[in-house]
Protein backbone atom coordinates (compact mmCIF):
# COMPACT_ATOMS: atom_id res chain seq x y z
CA UNK A 1 0.00 0.00 0.00
CA UNK A 2 1.13 3.26 -0.86
CA UNK A 3 0.61 5.73 2.23
CA UNK A 4 0.80 9.23 1.97
CA UNK A 5 0.17 12.14 5.45
CA UNK A 6 0.24 15.77 4.76
CA UNK A 7 -0.82 18.74 5.86
CA UNK A 8 -2.77 21.07 3.10
CA UNK A 9 -1.19 24.46 1.98
CA UNK A 10 -2.10 24.78 -1.51
CA UNK A 11 -2.15 22.53 -4.86
CA UNK A 12 1.32 23.02 -5.66
CA UNK A 13 2.73 22.39 -2.38
CA UNK A 14 0.57 19.36 -2.18
CA UNK A 15 1.91 18.09 -5.35
CA UNK A 16 5.67 18.93 -4.44
CA UNK A 17 5.19 16.99 -1.55
CA UNK A 18 3.46 14.17 -3.41
CA UNK A 19 5.67 14.25 -6.10
CA UNK A 20 8.95 14.01 -3.48
CA UNK A 21 7.37 11.20 -1.49
CA UNK A 22 6.64 9.07 -4.85
CA UNK A 23 10.23 10.04 -6.05
CA UNK A 24 9.08 11.43 -9.14
CA UNK A 25 10.00 14.60 -11.09
CA UNK A 26 7.29 17.71 -11.69
CA UNK A 27 7.14 18.58 -15.28
CA UNK A 28 5.04 21.45 -16.34
CA UNK A 29 3.31 21.48 -12.62
CA UNK A 30 2.61 17.65 -13.72
CA UNK A 31 3.64 14.34 -12.10
CA UNK A 32 3.29 11.30 -13.93
CA UNK A 33 2.57 8.37 -11.63
CA UNK A 34 5.61 5.59 -11.49
CA UNK A 35 4.29 1.69 -12.54
CA UNK A 36 4.79 0.59 -8.69
CA UNK A 37 2.01 3.02 -7.84
CA UNK A 38 -0.14 3.44 -11.21
CA UNK A 39 -0.36 5.03 -14.16
CA UNK A 40 -1.96 8.45 -15.22
CA UNK A 41 -1.19 12.10 -14.43
CA UNK A 42 -2.09 14.63 -11.91
CA UNK A 43 -1.51 18.42 -12.47
CA UNK A 44 -2.31 21.94 -10.98
CA UNK A 45 -3.62 24.80 -13.10
CA UNK A 46 -3.00 28.08 -11.62
CA UNK A 47 -5.75 30.28 -12.46
CA UNK A 48 -6.72 33.75 -11.73
CA UNK A 49 -6.90 35.81 -8.13
CA UNK A 50 -5.16 32.54 -6.58
CA UNK A 51 -7.67 29.96 -7.61
CA UNK A 52 -6.31 26.04 -8.32
CA UNK A 53 -7.35 23.52 -10.10
CA UNK A 54 -5.71 20.05 -9.30
CA UNK A 55 -6.17 17.88 -12.35
CA UNK A 56 -5.83 13.74 -12.51
CA UNK A 57 -6.82 11.20 -14.34
CA UNK A 58 -5.57 8.03 -12.83
CA UNK A 59 -5.54 3.87 -12.53
CA UNK A 60 -3.95 2.87 -9.26
CA UNK A 61 -1.86 -0.56 -9.51
CA UNK A 62 -1.47 -0.80 -5.45
CA UNK A 63 -3.81 0.01 -3.03
CA UNK A 64 -3.43 3.71 -1.34
CA UNK A 65 -4.57 5.95 2.06
CA UNK A 66 -4.02 9.56 1.46
CA UNK A 67 -4.09 11.35 5.18
CA UNK A 68 -4.80 14.96 5.13
CA UNK A 69 -4.32 16.45 8.59
CA UNK A 70 -6.44 18.72 9.76
CA UNK A 71 -4.89 22.97 10.38
CA UNK A 72 -6.17 26.20 12.36
CA UNK A 73 -6.07 27.94 9.18
CA UNK A 74 -9.41 26.93 6.97
CA UNK A 75 -8.73 26.31 3.19
CA UNK A 76 -11.28 24.91 1.19
CA UNK A 77 -11.43 22.15 -1.81
CA UNK A 78 -14.25 21.25 -3.79
CA UNK A 79 -13.99 18.13 -5.16
CA UNK A 80 -15.33 16.71 -8.11
CA UNK A 81 -14.90 12.73 -8.95
CA UNK A 82 -15.79 10.08 -11.15
CA UNK A 83 -14.32 6.86 -9.65
CA UNK A 84 -14.97 3.57 -11.37
CA UNK A 85 -13.73 -0.02 -10.44
CA UNK A 86 -14.45 0.37 -6.87
CA UNK A 87 -14.06 -2.75 -4.44
CA UNK A 88 -13.07 -0.82 -1.34
CA UNK A 89 -13.21 2.78 -1.39
CA UNK A 90 -13.52 4.71 2.24
CA UNK A 91 -13.66 8.62 2.53
CA UNK A 92 -13.63 10.25 5.95
CA UNK A 93 -14.32 13.36 7.13
CA UNK A 94 -13.71 14.22 10.63
CA UNK A 95 -15.67 11.46 12.32
CA UNK A 96 -17.72 10.97 9.48
CA UNK A 97 -17.46 7.67 6.90
CA UNK A 98 -18.63 7.05 3.11
CA UNK A 99 -17.60 3.69 2.37
CA UNK A 100 -18.48 2.49 -1.29
CA UNK A 101 -17.90 -1.30 -3.47
CA UNK A 102 -20.48 -0.78 -6.09
CA UNK A 103 -17.82 -0.44 -8.53
CA UNK A 104 -19.19 3.38 -9.32
CA UNK A 105 -18.80 6.36 -7.69
CA UNK A 106 -19.70 9.96 -9.33
CA UNK A 107 -20.30 13.07 -7.08
CA UNK A 108 -19.06 16.42 -5.76
CA UNK A 109 -18.37 17.53 -2.01
CA UNK A 110 -16.61 20.63 -0.29
CA UNK A 111 -14.28 20.25 2.24
CA UNK A 112 -12.40 22.60 4.86
CA UNK A 113 -9.04 22.21 6.20
CA UNK A 114 -10.05 22.44 9.76
CA UNK A 115 -11.24 18.53 9.75
CA UNK A 116 -9.27 15.57 9.15
CA UNK A 117 -9.60 13.70 5.44
CA UNK A 118 -8.69 10.14 5.08
CA UNK A 119 -9.27 8.53 1.67
CA UNK A 120 -8.37 4.69 1.09
CA UNK A 121 -9.03 2.67 -2.43
CA UNK A 122 -8.02 0.07 -3.90
CA UNK A 123 -5.44 -1.37 -6.89
CA UNK A 124 -6.97 -1.25 -10.42
CA UNK A 125 -9.35 1.39 -9.08
CA UNK A 126 -9.78 4.74 -11.83
CA UNK A 127 -10.86 7.97 -10.50
CA UNK A 128 -10.78 10.99 -12.64
CA UNK A 129 -11.01 13.89 -10.75
CA UNK A 130 -11.35 17.93 -10.76
CA UNK A 131 -10.26 19.39 -7.13
CA UNK A 132 -10.73 23.52 -6.62
CA UNK A 133 -8.83 25.23 -4.40
CA UNK A 134 -9.86 28.40 -2.52
CA UNK A 135 -9.41 30.27 0.50
CA UNK A 136 -11.53 32.22 2.58
CA UNK A 137 -10.72 35.39 1.48
CA UNK A 138 -11.17 34.23 -2.09
CA UNK A 139 -14.54 32.80 -1.31
CA UNK A 140 -15.88 36.02 0.47
CA UNK A 141 -14.39 38.03 -2.28
CA UNK A 142 -15.53 36.01 -5.59
CA UNK A 143 -18.55 33.90 -4.87
CA UNK A 144 -21.26 36.10 -3.94
CA UNK A 145 -21.68 34.41 -0.69
CA UNK A 146 -20.06 34.40 2.38
CA UNK A 147 -18.28 31.28 4.61
CA UNK A 148 -20.61 33.00 7.58
CA UNK A 149 -23.91 32.68 5.26
CA UNK A 150 -26.03 29.90 7.34
CA UNK A 151 -26.13 27.48 4.33
CA UNK A 152 -23.00 27.19 4.02
CA UNK A 153 -22.11 26.69 7.71
CA UNK A 154 -24.66 24.08 7.93
CA UNK A 155 -23.18 22.09 5.10
CA UNK A 156 -19.83 21.88 5.80
CA UNK A 157 -21.13 20.41 9.87
CA UNK A 158 -22.84 17.98 7.81
CA UNK A 159 -19.67 16.31 6.06
CA UNK A 160 -20.07 13.34 4.57
CA UNK A 161 -24.09 13.11 5.13
CA UNK A 162 -24.56 16.26 2.57
CA UNK A 163 -21.65 15.40 -0.18
CA UNK A 164 -23.04 11.94 -0.63
CA UNK A 165 -26.23 13.60 -2.03
CA UNK A 166 -24.59 15.42 -4.13
CA UNK A 167 -24.39 14.12 -7.77
CA UNK A 168 -22.99 14.79 -11.17
CA UNK A 169 -25.25 15.52 -13.50
CA UNK A 170 -24.59 15.38 -17.64
CA UNK A 171 -24.44 19.22 -16.80
CA UNK A 172 -21.81 18.54 -14.48
CA UNK A 173 -19.88 15.85 -16.85
CA UNK A 174 -20.14 18.54 -19.65
CA UNK A 175 -18.10 20.73 -17.79
CA UNK A 176 -16.13 18.17 -16.60
CA UNK A 177 -15.48 16.59 -19.75
CA UNK A 178 -14.77 19.74 -21.56
CA UNK A 179 -11.17 20.05 -18.96
CA UNK A 180 -10.12 16.47 -19.20
CA UNK A 181 -10.06 17.03 -23.22
CA UNK A 182 -8.00 20.07 -23.46
CA UNK A 183 -4.07 19.59 -23.50
CA UNK A 184 -1.78 22.27 -21.74
CA UNK A 185 -0.79 23.83 -25.13
CA UNK A 186 -4.49 24.45 -26.14
CA UNK A 187 -4.26 28.21 -27.26
CA UNK A 188 -7.07 29.47 -24.55
CA UNK A 189 -6.10 26.44 -22.33
CA UNK A 190 -6.39 29.08 -19.08
CA UNK A 191 -9.21 30.34 -20.04
CA UNK A 192 -10.96 27.45 -20.96
CA UNK A 193 -10.22 25.68 -17.41
CA UNK A 194 -11.09 28.78 -15.54
CA UNK A 195 -14.77 29.40 -17.41
CA UNK A 196 -15.14 26.21 -17.05
CA UNK A 197 -14.29 25.47 -12.88
CA UNK A 198 -16.59 28.97 -12.26
CA UNK A 199 -19.29 27.41 -13.85
CA UNK A 200 -18.67 24.18 -11.85
CA UNK A 201 -18.82 26.21 -8.62
CA UNK A 202 -21.42 28.38 -9.19
CA UNK A 203 -23.84 24.91 -10.38
CA UNK A 204 -22.46 23.23 -6.80
CA UNK A 205 -23.22 26.37 -5.10
CA UNK A 206 -26.84 26.97 -6.29
CA UNK A 207 -27.59 23.35 -5.88
CA UNK A 208 -26.08 23.57 -2.20
CA UNK A 209 -27.94 26.87 -1.31
CA UNK A 210 -31.29 24.92 -2.63
CA UNK A 211 -30.95 21.88 -0.91
CA UNK A 212 -29.74 23.74 2.51
CA UNK A 213 -32.75 26.11 2.60
CA UNK A 214 -35.44 23.75 0.98
CA UNK A 215 -36.47 21.07 3.66
CA UNK A 216 -38.16 19.49 1.06
CA UNK A 217 -35.00 18.48 -0.21
CA UNK A 218 -33.71 16.37 3.08
CA UNK A 219 -36.87 13.97 3.12
CA UNK A 220 -35.79 10.39 4.28
CA UNK A 221 -38.03 9.33 1.41
CA UNK A 222 -36.14 11.45 -1.38
CA UNK A 223 -32.89 10.51 0.14
CA UNK A 224 -33.44 6.78 -0.45
CA UNK A 225 -34.92 7.38 -3.90
CA UNK A 226 -31.75 9.49 -4.81
CA UNK A 227 -29.60 6.27 -3.77
CA UNK A 228 -31.22 3.94 -5.51
CA UNK A 229 -31.15 6.35 -8.79
CA UNK A 230 -27.11 6.61 -8.43
CA UNK A 231 -26.60 2.72 -8.22
CA UNK A 232 -28.65 2.89 -11.74
CA UNK A 233 -26.19 4.94 -12.76
CA UNK A 234 -23.75 3.40 -11.52
CA UNK A 235 -24.88 -0.08 -13.45
CA UNK A 236 -25.00 2.46 -16.60
CA UNK A 237 -21.81 4.10 -17.02
CA UNK A 238 -19.49 0.86 -15.19
CA UNK A 239 -18.60 -1.32 -18.47
CA UNK A 240 -19.67 0.00 -21.65
CA UNK A 241 -18.70 -2.54 -23.32
CA UNK A 242 -22.36 -4.58 -23.07
CA UNK A 243 -25.31 -2.43 -24.06
CA UNK A 244 -27.37 -1.41 -20.71
CA UNK A 245 -30.18 -3.27 -19.14
CA UNK A 246 -34.18 -2.31 -20.10
CA UNK A 247 -35.51 0.48 -18.40
CA UNK A 248 -37.98 -2.09 -17.00
CA UNK A 249 -34.71 -4.06 -15.34
CA UNK A 250 -33.26 -1.08 -13.96
CA UNK A 251 -36.99 -0.01 -12.32
CA UNK A 252 -36.75 -3.72 -10.91
CA UNK A 253 -33.48 -3.15 -10.04
CA UNK A 254 -34.29 0.13 -7.93
CA UNK A 255 -37.62 -1.01 -6.79
CA UNK A 256 -39.55 1.82 -8.52
CA UNK A 257 -41.98 1.40 -11.12
CA UNK A 258 -40.72 2.35 -14.74
CA UNK A 259 -42.50 5.67 -14.62
CA UNK A 260 -40.99 6.56 -11.90
CA UNK A 261 -37.63 5.53 -12.85
CA UNK A 262 -37.40 7.66 -15.96
CA UNK A 263 -38.91 10.94 -14.21
CA UNK A 264 -36.81 10.56 -11.29
CA UNK A 265 -33.52 10.16 -13.64
CA UNK A 266 -34.40 12.90 -16.09
CA UNK A 267 -34.90 15.05 -13.21
CA UNK A 268 -31.63 14.24 -11.23
CA UNK A 269 -28.69 13.34 -14.31
CA UNK A 270 -30.68 15.88 -16.94
CA UNK A 271 -31.34 12.93 -19.10
CA UNK A 272 -33.21 9.69 -19.49
CA UNK A 273 -31.45 6.29 -18.93
CA UNK A 274 -30.10 5.25 -22.15
CA UNK A 275 -29.11 9.26 -23.85
CA UNK A 276 -27.33 9.60 -20.19
CA UNK A 277 -25.46 6.13 -21.06
CA UNK A 278 -24.90 6.93 -24.87
CA UNK A 279 -23.48 10.26 -24.18
CA UNK A 280 -21.12 8.87 -21.31
CA UNK A 281 -20.28 6.53 -23.71
CA UNK A 282 -18.99 8.68 -26.04
CA UNK A 283 -16.90 10.48 -23.77
CA UNK A 284 -15.07 7.49 -22.97
CA UNK A 285 -15.02 7.31 -26.25
CA UNK A 286 -12.85 10.50 -26.60
CA UNK A 287 -10.81 9.53 -23.77
CA UNK A 288 -9.97 6.92 -25.25
CA UNK A 289 -9.00 8.19 -28.25
CA UNK A 290 -7.40 11.27 -26.70
CA UNK A 291 -5.49 10.08 -23.92
CA UNK A 292 -4.92 6.43 -24.24
CA UNK A 293 -4.03 6.88 -27.92
CA UNK A 294 -6.23 3.78 -28.99
CA UNK A 295 -7.28 3.39 -32.30
CA UNK A 296 -10.95 4.09 -33.70
CA UNK A 297 -11.37 0.38 -33.99
CA UNK A 298 -9.68 -0.41 -30.68
CA UNK A 299 -12.16 2.16 -29.08
CA UNK A 300 -15.44 1.13 -30.94
CA UNK A 301 -14.57 -2.55 -30.25
CA UNK A 302 -14.24 -1.66 -26.38
CA UNK A 303 -17.31 0.32 -25.95
CA UNK A 304 -19.25 -2.57 -27.77
CA UNK A 305 -20.18 -1.02 -31.15
CA UNK A 306 -20.24 -4.32 -33.31
CA UNK A 307 -20.49 -2.16 -36.36
CA UNK A 308 -17.99 0.54 -36.92
CA UNK A 309 -20.15 2.46 -39.03
CA UNK A 310 -22.62 3.03 -36.05
CA UNK A 311 -19.45 3.83 -33.73
CA UNK A 312 -18.53 6.61 -36.18
CA UNK A 313 -22.06 8.23 -36.74
CA UNK A 314 -22.30 7.85 -32.96
CA UNK A 315 -19.28 9.79 -32.23
CA UNK A 316 -19.76 12.76 -35.13
CA UNK A 317 -23.35 13.29 -33.97
CA UNK A 318 -22.26 13.78 -30.29
CA UNK A 319 -18.39 15.87 -31.05
CA UNK A 320 -19.17 17.23 -35.18
CA UNK A 321 -16.12 15.60 -35.96
CA UNK A 322 -14.82 12.27 -37.01
CA UNK A 323 -13.17 9.87 -34.49
CA UNK A 324 -10.13 9.45 -37.09
CA UNK A 325 -9.70 13.52 -36.79
CA UNK A 326 -9.34 13.10 -32.80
Amino acid sequence: MFDFSYKYTDHVQYLQNLAASIGVPIVNNTIWLPPAIGSGYIKVVALANGLQVLINECILNTDIRFYRQAIATPYYTLRFDQVSNIKNLTLSIGEDSLEDQHGFYSGAFLTDSLSTLDYTANAGLEDRCINVYFTEEWFNSNSGVKTTDPFFSRYMLLKTAAFSMEVLNIDYRELMEDIFFLTDDHLFYKTVVQNRVMLLMEKFLRTLYNKMTDPIQEKAGMLTEIRRLMQVEAILVNNFGVSPPAVSVLAKMAMMSTTKLKVGFKRLYGLNPYEYYQKNRMFKARQLLTKKRCSVKETGLQLGFRNLSNFTIAYKKEFNTLPGKV
